[in-house]
């Protein structure tokens, strides 16, 4: 087995390191302008409004796309610009700064409003001997009206190996830069489930990290850029309007990281979000709500909540479970005292004229007052219903906390339910109010989420959301939805929860939006060469995640069956939890053994490693077939995704790994998928169980605890 990146992806430790204690220096040469330290030098060019970094550690050189071609045609870096040395300057007026860091502010336009330009002030900073960059954007009026203000352009990756890592709607994509599907070339900087995006060699492990501190009024253009015969993809920042003004300061962070790739742009991004007090842990978490411990290692169930199900399940070996919906108030508490965690649907989002007059509930409120005003004066639309009947309208976030004290409350008097999903809330993006009862801004809206989840959790239960989102992690214990690739990459209507009979099948959905293809799902969707644990390397020890409830483990049982074990692979490797249904077409009734599989495989390992943090992921092969992830507790996996069998090496011993493999070795758990004379033998154990079927028949043992002096 190849180890080709596997010391570069997992070194992203190497960048706390500060390389000295030199304070960025700021001076003029002719008529560009650097500002260096000990990490990175920084050049500026009015003239042609570019800039270039040095990233020293590593020596690469950071271009945006005019420079890539001209410097290659026609000179060396540092030298005087091309053309007329009288040539007027697109970055005006430049001027050094020393405070509160060294750097220069300069005017710029950047696009037009109504044909006026939008001229606006910028400062750029290196602090200390860091190798960041912080560049603020502002204007002297903020009142003024704004459109699209396209930014600074993005710097390019020429390099064979080179990769854009993402978390567009999903945990993370590493896609190559010259081979990003073009279908999806603008993207809701506020709809990233993290608000970074970096540029990674897959090779050298060097890297540039974009954070878009003031993510809420951007996109994110993911350009193509002709060079060298390739086209490499490269995200640019276009800010736009906070209700029509330009309102406030926009703010974009660029770290230059000498090692460690996508890992290191993920840990980077850990400790600015750890900075922020976004990193509250399911540890803390725990503290406040001991239920919580229910959520690790079980399956989330949708289906059947009822008593009889909950039994069974027992009976059969499942010892934790996460049931959704709604059976009598008796059965809830019988199914509580099982040990499971239940929980109930609730969505404040979508919403229905009232039945009865004065009627406010979760899906129903007074319309149109309710919903939000769009800024043309119309009223917003939400879901519609697969067959066009039911239009529902979109209720105003800032009605969404008031509902909830009437609902949820009321709700529990009856049934004693120990968490609850809300859907829609962590899954949409954000946009404004314009009803001069309830306005809102992007960013009063995504506060209206905070609030609504806060409230939630204050009554004791554990937090569940729809899909996530980055300023959510410290308000919800679950998210539905992180594991799945992207909406854009389902063949099949998976919001409505329809499922597809072969691969092949073709849909076009309500909108009259025509589904992606089977190739597309395989390659971006449950692809393995360009998914990466993006998220769960900055929280995995914070939120819990699963799949889509219309892309579960089981979902594909019919039309693709050999989907299940490779999601289950996912979650082994990526120490997550699987999510299946309870209903005939669902593995529990359509295949038991699947179902239970998928629990003993997933499961016992996440009950171990569920508030334990992500330290690396690792490509293993050049085609990314087998990867590697450990965790803080110094448990390590590896899984084999590929058709050929791998042999691996874990903790001294070795496996030979079918495809969706595993070796998993830690302090509190060891299980394999191995071959074994040419016959595929899974085996768990860990403390107070073993799981076995080498014999040909699966054989689960419950074991008493040892006591310290005993040994197994």
């Amino acid at each position: 087995m190849s180890v080709n990146n596997a010391a570069v992806c997992g070194a992203w430790f190497a960048i706390v390191a500060a390389p000295s204690t030199m304070a960025a220096d700021v001076r003029q040469e002719g008529r560009a302008w650097l500002v260096e330290n000990a990490a990175i030098r920084v050049r500026v060019d009015p003239v042609r409004g570019r800039l270039g970094v040095l990233e020293k550690a590593s020596g690469y050189e950071w271009r945006q796309p005019a420079d890539i071609v001209e410097k290659a045609a026609t000179r060396p870096h540092g030298s005087a610009p091309v053309g007329d040395p009288k040539a007027p300057e697109i970055f005006r007026n430049v001027a050094a700064i020393s405070s509160p860091d060294p750097g220069l502010t300069f005017e710029a336009d950047f696009g037009s409003t109504n044909n006026r330009p939008n001229t606006c002030a910028v400062t750029l900073v290196v602090p200390g001997s860091t190798a960041r960059l912080i560049i603020t954007l502002d204007m002297p009026d903020r009142n003024v009206e704004v459109h699209s203000m396209p930014f600074l352009e993005p710097f390019l990756l020429d390099v064979p190996r080179g990769v854009m890592a993402v978390a567009d709607y999903c945990n993370g994509h590493v896609y190559p830069v010259d081979d990003y599907p073009t279908t999806h070339t603008y993207h809701a900087a506020d709809r990233l489930d993290m608000p970074w995006i970096a540029l990674c060699d897959l090779d050298k492990g060097f890297g540039w990290l974009m954070i878009i501190e003031t993510s809420e009024d951007a996109h994110v253009h993911f350009r193509h850029h002709a060079v060298g015969g390739r086209r490499l993809v490269a995200p640019q920042v276009i800010f736009v309007s906070s209700k029509r003004q330009f309102a406030y300061p926009r703010r974009v962070i660029h770290e230059f990281l000498p090692t460690g790739g996508y890992v290191a742009a993920a840990k980077a991004f850990r400790t600015y979000a750890k900075e922020k007090g976004l990193l509250v842990t399911l540890a803390e978490k725990l503290k406040k709500n001991p239920n919580l411990e229910r959520l690790f290692g079980a399956p989330t169930i949708w289906g059947d909540a009822t008593l009889a199900f909950a039994r069974q399940a027992k009976a059969a070996g499942v010892e934790k479970m996460l049931i959704n919906g709604r059976s009598s108030p008796d059965q809830t508490a019988a199914i509580n005292a099982l040990g499971y965690l239940t929980s109930e649907y609730d969505n404040y989002t979508d919403i229905l004229p009232p039945d009865k007059p004065g009627q406010i509930d979760s899906q129903h409120a007074p319309l149109p007052d309710s919903a939000v005003l769009n800024a043309d004066g119309t009223r917003m639309k939400a879901w519609l219903t697969f067959d066009k009947k039911l239009q529902y309208m979109k209720r105003c976030p800032a009605l969404w906390k008031t509902t909830a004290e009437i609902v949820i409350p009321k709700v529990l008097r009856e049934y004693p339910y120990l968490a609850r999903f809300i859907d829609v809330t962590t899954a949409e993006g954000l946009y404004e109010c314009f009803d001069p009862n309830h306005p809102l801004t992007k960013t009063q809206k995504r506060q209206c989420g905070v609030d609504l989840l806060s409230y939630v959790r204050s009554l004791n239960l554990v937090v569940g959301g729809e899909h996530g989102i980055w300023w959510a992690v410290p308000h919800l214990d679950y998210i539905e939805g992180m594991m799945s690739g992207s909406p854009w990459f389902y063949p099949w209507p998976a919001g409505h929860l329809i499922r597809p009979k072969t691969k092949d099948q073709k849909f076009t959905g309500p909108w009259g939006n025509q589904h992606a293809s089977w190739e597309d799902y395989e390659k971006w969707g449950i692809g393995h060469r360009w998914r990466a644990p993006l998220w769960e390397l900055v929280f995995h020890d914070c939120v819990v995640s699963t799949w889509y409830w219309g892309d579960t483990n089981d979902y594909l049982l019919q039309a693709a069956p050999e989907v299940t074990s490779k999601k289950d692979a996912f979650n082994i490797l990526y120490g997550t939890i699987p999510m299946m249904w309870a209903i005939p077409e669902g593995a529990w009734h359509a295949n038991r053994e699947v179902f239970l599989r998928t629990y003993r495989n997933t499961c016992k390992l996440h009950e171990v490693v569920a508030g334990t943090e992500m330290l690396r992921h690792d490509f293993l092969t050049p085609d990314h077939a087998v990867q590697r992830t450990a965790f803080s507790d110094g448990t390590q996996v590896i899984v084999n995704f590929g058709a050929t069998p791998q042999e691996v090496e874990l903790a001294g011993r070795r496996y030979t790994l079918p495809q969706n493999g595993f070796a998993v070795k830690g302090p509190k758990i060891e299980q394999s998928l191995t071959l074994i004379d040419g016959r595929a033998v899974t085996t768990i154990r860990k403390q107070g169980y073993l799981f076995s079927d080498g014999t040909g028949v699966g054989a689960e043992t419950k074991l008493e605890p040892l006591r310290p002096d005993q040994k197994r």
